[in-house]
């Protein structure tokens, strides 16, 4: 009895033991399953969250920096019916375009707070001292670009470029060159090619464009008050579609094509008159939704779609043509660059001519 008695306690304490031994390796199997799936669904779950966070958002704000019926705000117009996001749109205007910038760089960082401004104002607002954000503080999608155009009246003797720049240098400082109003861009574009191409002008801004292309018109009561206007396409389309005013020459690197109807208007390029003024080509004015650097890249990587799909729609790609526009590829790599010459451009030939009361080069911004 004793010896059986042992012999089944051996038992029972080996079958314990087994037991024991078969509920700790499933408790450790059981630990390892539920580990794979906790790191499986954080990985789905991260998956999803970035691919969420990478595509179009849903519905964004765009903040206009200008009055409605600028460019500014007709462009956001036409996205919002171009795109299946829902654009909101708002205008805060004031201080060259900085109350709108100010408003937008204050908001969250969540990607759905977008500016639309002209690229001069954004470059200029910290030199102006609207601001205390730097041209670098955005990022940029440059959608369109509005070259400066050389402009006469259908009766002018000016046929070209070549013809007005030897008129200019037999009668210096007698021929008038008139442009939108101090400070604008085309007033910019009037300065170089007066300073780079080393043109005596008598150089007259105007409150606006209209201005500027009714002082070409003469009548018969009255001479023209201008001889020649640097002008923004954007702002003699109609004119130049409607024939009453002649382009003999465009701020751009090549030939500028206009579609008017089945007729195309050729507009020549003003490259090769002096290097000087080649190394700031082309030069006009950008138009484009900028926001704040500091967002989060896969945000980001959400607005490049969706702003991509809108230039290249139809609608968006017909209202340039309309408008006189060249559509930009909208990339941030390129913008940045582009960024970098306006700036550089732009707030040094206005600080030169005593517009700006901050010194680029305090800020930062190079000599072009």
């Amino acid at each position: 009895m004793k010896r059986w008695r042992k012999a089944a306690q051996e038992i029972f304490a080996t079958g314990n033991k087994n037991s024991i031994s078969k509920r700790r390796q499933r408790n450790r199997l059981i630990l390892i399953i539920s580990a794979i799936v906790i790191v499986v669904a954080v990985s789905i779950f991260f998956i999803f969250r970035s691919n969420i966070l990478a595509s179009a958002p849903r519905q964004v704000t765009v903040t206009v920096a200008w009055n409605p019926g600028s460019i500014t705000d007709d462009m956001v117009r036409i996205m919002a019916v171009a795109s299946d996001t829902q654009i909101s749109l708002q205008n805060i205007t004031g201080a060259n375009g900085a109350a709108g910038a100010n408003s937008v760089f204050q908001s969250e960082r969540n990607g759905t707070a977008l500016l639309s401004t002209s690229l001069s104002a954004l470059v200029t607002s910290e030199a102006m001292g609207f601001t205390e954000n730097s041209h670098e503080s955005w990022t940029a999608w440059l959608c369109v670009f509005s070259p400066t155009v050389v402009v006469v009246a259908n009766d002018s003797p000016y046929h070209s470029m070549s013809d007005l720049i030897t008129a200019i240098r037999q009668n210096p400082g007698k021929l008038r060159c008139a442009d939108s109003g101090f400070g604008t861009t085309s007033f910019i574009a009037a300065e170089l090619l007066s300073t780079r191409v080393v043109l005596e002008l008598d150089h007259i801004s105007y409150s606006g464009s209209n201005q500027a292309i009714e002082a070409l018109q003469s009548n018969e009561e009255n001479e023209s008050d201008a001889d020649f206007a640097v002008l923004l396409s954007i702002e003699i389309a109609e004119q130049l579609k409607a024939g009453q005013v002649r382009a003999i020459g465009a701020f751009t690197e090549s030939d500028y094509t206009v579609q008017n109807g089945d007729k195309t208007i050729t507009i020549p390029s003003i490259t090769g008159i002096d290097g000087r003024l080649d190394a700031v080509l082309p030069f006009g004015e950008y138009f484009g939704l900028f926001i704040p650097s500091d967002t989060p890249g896969s945000r980001l990587s959400g607005l490049d779609k969706l702003i991509k799909d809108i230039v290249d729609s139809e609608a968006f790609i017909e209202f340039s043509h309309r408008k006189m526009l060249v559509t930009i590829l909208p990339d941030r790599e390129k913008s940045t660059e582009i960024m970098e010459h306006i700036s550089s451009t732009v707030c040094w030939t206005l600080y030169e001519v005593g517009y700006l009361p901050i010194n680029p080069e305090t800020l930062g911004i190079p000599r072009p």
